[in-house]
C-alpha cells in the first residue's frame, strides 16, 4: 500500500521537529530528516524546496493546530467559561506537544518578522478572547495578552524543568489566578 503524499509531508515535518529539538535547526540536514523518515533526500524535495521551507512549514502546522485548539474556547457560553477553557486548551497543547510548543516559542524569538506572514496565530485567538472580555478584563488587551501567555508559558516551562509539580488541578488553579489578576481593578 502506498503512503499518501500528505501523510509523507506530515511525517517529514514531525521527524524534522524531533531532529531540530535533538540536534538544533542549523545542525540538522535534509539527509538527516530523510533518514529519520525512511525516504530519500529526493523524496523530501518533492514536498519541500528547502530546509527553510520545512522550518516554516513546521511553524505553520503547529501554529494552526494550537490556534484551532484555543478557538475551542468560543464554544462556551459565558465569558468566564471561555476564559477558563482557553487556559485549559493552552496548557493541554503544551503538555501534549512539548517539543512543538518549544519550537513555536523559539521560532517567535528567532524569526519574529516572519511570524507576521502566518494567518492562524495562537496569539490572535487569545487576543480575540481578551478583546471580547473588554470591560471584564480591566487592563489593555495587549498587556493582558502578555500576562496570559507569559504566565502559561512559564507554568509549562517550570513544569518541564521539574520546578513545578504538574498536579491534577494545576490548569484550574492557574486559570483562577489569571482571572483574578486580569479582572480586578
Amino acid at each position: 500500500m502506498r503512503v499518501k503524499r500528505k501523510d509523507t509531508k506530515k511525517r517529514i515535518l514531525e521527524s524534522a521537529l524531533k531532529l531540530f529539538s535533538e540536534k538544533g535547526i542549523r545542525e540538522t540536514t535534509i539527509k538527516d530528516i530523510a533518514k529519520e523518515v525512511g525516504i530519500t533526500e529526493g523524496a523530501i524535495y518533492r514536498h519541500f524546496t528547502s530546509k527553510d521551507e520545512i522550518v516554516r512549514g513546521l511553524f505553520g502546522m503547529y501554529s494552526e493546530e494550537f490556534y484551532d485548539r484555543l478557538m475551542l474556547a468560543f464554544e462556551e457560553k459565558t465569558y468566564r467559561d471561555k476564559f477558563y477553557r482557553a487556559v485549559e486548551e493552552f496548557l493541554s497543547f503544551c503538555f501534549e506537544n512539548p517539543e512543538a510548543f518549544k519550537y513555536l516559542d523559539l521560532f517567535h524569538y528567532l524569526r519574529a518578522e516572519e511570524v507576521k506572514e502566518f494567518k492562524k496565530l495562537p496569539k490572535d485567538a487569545i487576543l480575540k478572547l481578551l478583546e471580547e472580555g473588554r470591560g471584564i478584563i480591566k487592563i489593555r488587551a495587549e498587556l493582558a495578552l502578555a500576562m496570559f501567555v507569559g504566565t502559561l508559558e512559564r507554568v509549562f516551562l517550570f513544569t518541564q524543568a521539574g520546578l513545578l509539580e504538574r498536579y491534577k488541578d494545576i490548569k484550574r488553579e492557574v486559570a483562577d489566578l489569571l482571572w483574578k489578576a486580569l479582572t480586578s481593578l
